[in-house]
């Protein structure tokens, strides 16, 4: 089953970045892109609805979006019991260490300054995609496993 990565990203130059360094790094990695934080809150309410308790197997969030921000989204996915175990990378143009505690405290698993240059995002990517899926642990992972080798 091929992995799949949701990029919540309004800004269209960035989010074609992004996908082309998912890519780039592993080119069977599935990326959706949804453009704004109602469009993601939506997506994922509707997955939680459907029982889908991992439409995803990583969340990369943008903070600055328009409708509804990423602070709102974080906050839905960490409250939301189906979808609180899917990894929520916070990856934002702000380094502000309000926004980065913020962030934390509704538990984000990680937060990201975007880097400018596209030589540092494919780098970023690289690292964030061999941390998530090849080191780290994620919970649901064995039964996931074991479901699918049961097919």
């Amino acid at each position: 089953m091929p992995r799949k990565i949701i990029l919540v990203e309004d800004n269209p130059a960035d989010a074609m970045t992004m996908r082309f360094a998912i890519a780039d790094t592993d080119p069977t990695i599935e990326t959706m892109v949804l453009e704004d934080g109602a469009q993601a809150v939506q997506f994922f309410s509707d997955a939680a609805k459907r029982g889908e308790n991992r439409p995803c197997d990583l969340i990369l969030l943008d903070l600055n979006l328009p409708l509804v921000d990423g602070f709102e989204v974080l906050e839905y996915l960490k409250t939301e019991p189906t979808l609180k175990r899917i990894p929520v990378v916070v990856l934002s143009g702000s380094s502000s260490s309000q926004d980065i505690d913020r962030c934390y405290a509704l538990d984000a698993n990680s937060y990201v300054s975007k880097p400018a240059g596209i030589d540092q995002v494919m780098e970023m990517t690289g690292h964030l995609i061999s941390f998530w899926f090849k080191y780290a642990q994620m919970a649901g992972a064995q039964q996931a496993v074991r479901a699918a080798n049961s097919l």
